[in-house]
């Protein structure tokens, strides 16, 4: 995948790549004219010029600007490059299959994401450029060597493959620490965010020590990681980095007793004072440049393993409305279990459904069929197999509501419009419906909504949540325990409104509150049966 996934990254980020190589190899090309000029001063039997003095200043000040144009302008693509990458991650998040995005846990997932965009933006705005100018440059202090004695030639070329093939060793076995580093970073992570997210939670414990002992151990453990990585990888290069300057500071013994017996010309101490340093620091970022590559390898395995992998199964055929949703006694698959459900009814618009049954029964994993949240076979809308339809025009004629609403830190118009503005059209329809009526008794369309909803109360995100739905050009409306945490007046009010607002839509609702069967023009009795046996777990 490596290989491949690189070609078509450069081949779409082509003017990028152009325009940075070809900065790189004029700022390589200013970055080695000193000793060049130098070394052909010397051939010379006219000896040096003051002009000489004034091509390498200007040619230095040329390096400088061709480096900070190459900043200005690799630092404003990268803006765009890791938007529209990370885009493209969450994009392939959001399509995976829906137990394993649940297995997986959604920051795991994100952190993970947001490893695999940082290491890709360090690969394309470092590597590449490093590749180019280290191998350049290394090309150049080789031909510079070999103008001064064959032998130093010789000797640079060897320490090529050796730190090649040294590196190449270390960098195996470093990829599969860093998938664990990587592992245990996101983990740590997740259960950072989700233990301290929970303000309430946190500010009633006693003492911190009951904090420290949830995220502590994994905290010691993605560092305990980090530090067997980094130990494995320094330790480990610095013996490459032994014999480099062990070979640097011999040659350097070897040209001044050379010069001393005037065997070389006293100007062969600069140049090599200037092409020695260039080729070992060249060398030392080719060697970076792989270990960065290795970093990228792992995110890679990361989305081919984890997102691509997992991505959910489509159907072919578009949906344009549902008139009618049949059960045929609906089956799934979980793992190495059968499931199926002992209903056979079907279902017009106008109809208002509860699906009745106790704690455990399966009611949540029917609603989650219907929206294609797993492959099943025994359901059909508009007489067509689920299965076949796509699942974009499904889910775009489906409103579905769970019990926790998503709140997001941004204004009370933002939150219904799941991040954007509402036009005037849909305040003026959201007000006649009344949802958010006790809402904005205390609260502006402009209100900022604090982490989680901290700032409203349970039944509060659930009407918007609820006003978030009826803007929604739905044709099946789907609660699932949406109004449990609630006490029964705000449950009454919002089933009321929400029906009022919803005629001739099929409306499908589970709730733990008996009074709300009364809403009701159908009652589906869910019963369930795994691998043989009435299912024990709960939805």
């Amino acid at each position: 995948m490596g290989g491949r996934f690189m070609k078509d990254l450069i081949l779409k980020n082509k003017k990028f790549v152009l325009i940075t190589l070809v900065l790189v190899i004029l700022t390589s090309v200013t970055a080695t004219i000193t000793p060049i000029i130098i070394q052909a001063v010397t051939n010379q039997t006219t000896g040096m010029s003051k002009n000489i003095f004034g091509i390498v200043i200007t040619a230095m000040f040329v390096s400088f600007a061709l480096q900070f144009a190459l900043l200005i302008y690799r630092q404003n693509y990268a803006a765009k490059f890791n938007t529209e990458h990370i885009s493209s991650l969450l994009r392939k998040m959001f399509e995976m299959k829906y137990d394993a995005y649940s297995k997986l846990e959604p920051t795991y997932l994100i952190n993970r994401i947001v490893t695999a965009v940082d290491s890709l933006y360090l690969f394309m705005l470092s590597s590449l450029e490093g590749i180019t100018q280290a191998t350049f440059i290394i090309a150049v202090s080789l031909f510079l060597a070999f103008s001064v004695h064959w032998v130093i030639f010789v000797v640079l070329l060897l320490l090529i493959p050796v730190n090649y093939f040294g590196f190449r060793f270390i960098n195996k076995r470093l990829k599969q620490k860093m998938e664990a580093m990587q592992s245990k970073s996101a983990i740590a992570n997740k259960d950072l965010v989700s233990t301290l997210s929970n303000v309430d939670n946190i500010k009633q414990f006693s003492d911190y020590r009951t904090l420290e002992n949830i995220v502590v151990p994994s905290l010691g453990k993605m560092y305990r990681t980090l530090a067997n990585t980094n130990k494995f990888a320094q330790g480990s290069s610095s013996i490459i980095d032994f014999i480099n300057q062990l070979v640097q500071t011999l040659i350097y013994l070897e040209i001044t007793y050379s010069i001393t017996q005037q065997w070389l010309p006293i100007s062969t101490i600069v140049i090599i004072g200037i092409a020695l340093p260039l080729f070992f620091n060249s060398l030392r970022k080719l060697t970076e440049v792989n270990l960065s590559f290795k970093t990228l390898e792992t995110s890679l395995d990361f989305v081919k393993n984890e997102l691509d992998h997992n991505k959910e199964d489509d159907g072919p055929q578009q949906l344009n409305t549902i008139e009618s949703i049949s059960f045929d006694n609906p089956a799934f698959k979980l793992g190495e279990l059968n499931f199926r459900f002992f209903v056979r009814k079907q279902l017009s618009k106008g109809e208002v459904v509860y699906l009745r049954g106790p704690s455990g029964s399966g009611k949540s994993s029917l609603l989650k069929l219907l929206l294609k949240f797993r492959h099943s076979h025994g359901i059909h809308i508009n007489n067509t197999p689920i299965e076949m339809i796509s699942n974009h025009s499904l889910r775009s004629r489906i409103a579905y509501l769970s019990q926790h609403a998503t709140i997001l830190s941004r204004s009370l118009q933002e939150n219904i419009g799941f991040g954007r503005l509402l036009t005037e059209e849909e305040k003026a329809y959201i007000e006649q419906s009344r949802i958010l009526a006790p809402i904005l008794q205390s609260k502006s369309w402009e209100t900022l909504l604090m982490e989680n909803g901290a700032n409203l109360s349970g039944g509060e995100k659930q009407r918007i949540a609820i006003a978030r739905m009826l803007l929604k050009d739905a044709d099946v409306y789907i609660l699932d325990e949406s109004t449990s945490s609630i006490d029964q007046a705000s449950s009454d009010d919002i089933f009321k409104t929400m029906l009022t607002m919803a005629k001739d839509k099929i409306v499908i609702y589970t709730s733990h509150d008996s009074e709300s069967v009364k809403y009701a023009t159908t009652i589906i009795s869910v019963e369930t049966e795994r691998s043989g046996e009435p299912i024990t777990s709960n939805d």
